[in-house]
């Protein structure tokens, strides 16, 4: 898991096209021009990187959302505009009951853990990788506001032990 600023993106170039991609985006791109829906290939035909714009509900009950985690994909999480979240993070391994739907590579469970609270405001992101859980607990702002998720492939992600 990575959390941080977008004025700090350049420590995290080089770990994978994909991620490379998708941080670009967020250095260089005004995505509030950009309806919610999904972006295929953003910005990079062929890199794998799929753009999703929301616009969430906001959550005032920590239980009304389900944990999760990716196989597949990591998350590149960014709150757009003046809204903010706060997300709950664990170590997947301390979670059970997983329900892996691959069709759309996620995991889901109702399961109950201590978490890390993580607070995304303007200007903040969270990188959530095969092994890190998340869920949202809290989001607060206006009616509307916009929250960008990327969906990087981990295929090509360097890894070294």
């Amino acid at each position: 898991m990575i959390i941080d600023t977008r004025e700090n993106l350049n420590f995290y170039f080089g770990l994978s096209k994909g991620l490379d991609c998708a941080l670009s985006v967020l250095k260089h791109y005004n995505l509030s021009y950009l309806e919610p829906g999904r972006y295929l290939d953003f910005p990079i035909e062929g890199s794998g990187t799929e753009l999703r714009i929301f616009e969430p509900g906001l959550v005032t009950d920590e239980k009304a959302v389900p944990w999760e985690y990716h196989e597949q994909h990591i998350d590149v999480q960014f709150v757009l505009g003046e809204g903010d979240e706060l997300i709950g993070y664990a170590p997947r391994s301390e979670l059970s009951g997983w329900e892996y739907h691959a069709e759309e590579d996620v995991a889901y469970t109702a399961e109950d853990c201590d978490y890390l609270p993580i607070r995304l405001k303007k200007n903040d992101f969270a990188v959530f990788f095969p092994q890190d859980a998340h869920r949202k607990v809290r989001s607060t702002g206006p009616a509307g506001y916009r929250k960008v998720v990327f969906k990087v492939p981990v295929l090509g992600f360097k890894v070294t032990l």
